[in-house]
């Protein structure tokens, strides 16, 4: 065992898309400069990402070892005992850490894990999993947005689940990595959802529009562009590696919480940006799939 196989168990190249999910769910329920709130819920978060990371593993090692023999388990690197140890113990302090911003925060953290349980669990046997990977990404900006503000507004709601259809549509889209034949390309309709529904609630909210139109532009052509030069050569069939169109799909995140927040604050999704440069480094270092 080293830190590089650590590493790569937790996927952490896809940390900044949690921050950023994370941070944005704040912004939008109000949630302020209260640092030590905040910090602590990016590491409660973060935690718990990096735990259903390895329980991932833990739960796939049979099909990793006949389609992943890379991977750090069937490669010899671990045990699979030392993972699923190791698991438990990141979940935990993740918990551990919301339980001091509330019950609210809590009961949302104890249902980030349960969805995470399930996914690990069943992904590979049912055909809708990938909903349950964007409920967990729904659950992000509830779990966000109650350490800021106990109230839940239906604006979270609503795109939470936006956020949730991108990345399920990105995880259908990665079931063909391992798999030989053509991607299902149907999702791929959900990864340009967050710019409809941008546009829509510019326009339809009763404020003026007018100082958003701009920052619009900017983030929306930016996501889609960013979707669009990414699936092109997959869908001209020029090139067939879905990993690297979804780890930058997965990138890409970031730019959706950039979006989703623009109707509520312009330029608000400035703050998340830097970690989607931050996200495409890292995938360089560590696989982000």
């Amino acid at each position: 065992m080293n830190l590089r196989t650590l590493l790569i168990l937790g996927r952490v190249s896809n940390l900044p898309t949690v921050w950023s999910n994370l941070l944005a769910g704040w912004m939008l329920n109000g949630g302020g400069f209260q640092l030590v709130r905040l910090a602590l819920l990016l590491l409660g978060g973060s935690l718990l990402y990096i735990g259903g990371m390895y329980f991932n593993d833990f739960c796939d090692v049979d099909f990793d070892g006949r389609f992943c023999p890379q991977r750090p388990i069937p490669s010899g690197q671990i045990s699979r005992r030392e993972v699923g140890l190791l698991a438990l113990i990141w979940f935990t302090t993740g918990l551990w850490c919301l339980v001091l911003l509330g019950v609210p925060a809590t009961h949302f953290g104890l249902a980030l894990v349960a969805a995470i349980v399930v996914y690990d669990l069943w992904h590979k046997a049912i055909a809708w999993a990938p909903l349950v990977m964007g409920f967990c990404r729904f659950l992000l900006y509830c779990l966000a947005a109650a350490a800021a503000n106990a109230n839940i507004t239906p604006v979270i709601l609503q795109l939470g689940a936006v956020l949730g259809l991108y990345v399920a549509g990105i995880t259908y889209l990665a079931r063909g990595e391992s798999q030989s034949g053509k991607p299902v390309y149907w999702p791929m309709i959900w990864l340009i959802m967050p710019f409809v529904v941008g546009v829509e609630t510019c326009f339809m909210r009763p404020a003026d529009p007018a100082y958003e139109v701009l920052p619009l532009l900017v983030f929306g052509l930016g996501q889609v562009g960013w979707v669009a030069w990414l699936l092109d050569p997959l869908w001209h069939g020029t090139d067939r590696s879905i990993g690297r169109v979804v780890s930058g799909l997965l990138a890409g995140i970031v730019l959706v919480d950039a979006l989703l927040l623009v109707p509520f604050g312009g330029w608000l999704g400035l703050w998340v940006l830097p970690f989607f440069p931050l996200a495409l480094r890292l995938q360089r270092v560590i696989p982000a799939t």
